[in-house]
């Protein structure tokens, strides 16, 4: 708990550079304290994106991709936002407790953000699950159903937009990554049948009845050192990953910019 509570101090102060308004929402779990960090950018509109990380680790490793690769992509979101004209409030959350054994239960810290969001028009939101890890090597790419391989590629050098199968979200994110990178995304929409797609924070979203989306490198099904000692900085790709960020960036401007906003890259 004493490591998890000096992550969120860090998250915090980071966040507080772009964001006058900054909430620690706070719950506990078996007795012992935990909070989730959501920095609010633009007027406290009707309407609301969400982007989510969580900042959280199992204990065998690191945790380099899993997660601080999506939270370091979420404090340069807040880095971009900060100072854009916004029409829409979008909060950037970081979020304890996603991993075993909280994990698929009520005590995630984004199960207590969407339930805290009850009465809010939540438009979509997207976790940021694991956006580190890319190989160029052939077989690189492995999928939870063998019909997916038909359809997507088999080097892990792209990332992927993930939705359930009804969902109508998840081409417009992928297309703004298309429209406005170099690194290749693909949507995969797929029902629920595939556990896999529900592996992170959206998950929560789904069950409070909100669209949500999870762009992920997808964990292990590329990352063969998931939740192992292997899961180290040295491995990533900050390149890749400054993309994958750019894209989502550029994604919430289409959505939620005011007219006269600009887009500095």
């Amino acid at each position: 708990v004493e490591h998890t509570e000096a992550v969120a101090i860090f998250i915090e102060q980071q966040l507080s550079l772009y964001s006058a308004e900054v909430e620690s929402q706070r719950f506990r779990v078996d007795g012992q304290p935990y909070r989730n960090l959501i920095a609010s950018f633009g007027p406290d509109s009707e309407q609301v994106y969400v982007v989510g990380a969580h900042y959280d680790a199992v204990s065998t490793t690191p945790g380099a991709d899993d997660n601080a690769s999506g939270v370091a992509g979420l404090l340069e979101l807040a880095r971009l936002l900060a100072g854009q004209p916004l029409k829409h409030r979008v909060l950037l959350a970081s979020y304890a407790l996603e991993e075993p054994p909280h994990f698929p239960g009520p005590d995630m810290g984004s199960h207590v953000h969407a339930r805290s969001l009850a009465g809010r028009e939540v438009k979509l939101m997207i976790s940021l699950e694991m956006i580190g890890y890319f190989s160029d090597e052939p077989g690189s790419q492995l999928y939870p159903n063998p019909v997916l391989a038909w359809f997507y590629p088999s080097r892990g050098n792209f990332i992927a937009v993930v939705e359930q199968f009804s969902g109508n979200s998840a081409y417009a994110v992928k297309a703004a990554i298309n429209r406005h990178t170099d690194l290749p995304a693909y949507s995969v929409n797929a029902p629920d049948l595939i556990e896999e797609i529900g592996f992170s924070d959206h998950r929560n979203f789904w069950l409070h009845g909100y669209p949500a989306v999870m762009v992920t490198d997808t964990a292990f099904m590329r990352n063969l050192q998931y939740h192992d000692a292997g899961d180290t900085a040295d491995r990533l790709d900050y390149v890749a990953m400054s993309e994958v960020v750019y894209g989502v960036y550029r994604y919430l401007l289409e959505v939620a910019a005011a007219p006269e906003g600009s887009a500095p890259r």
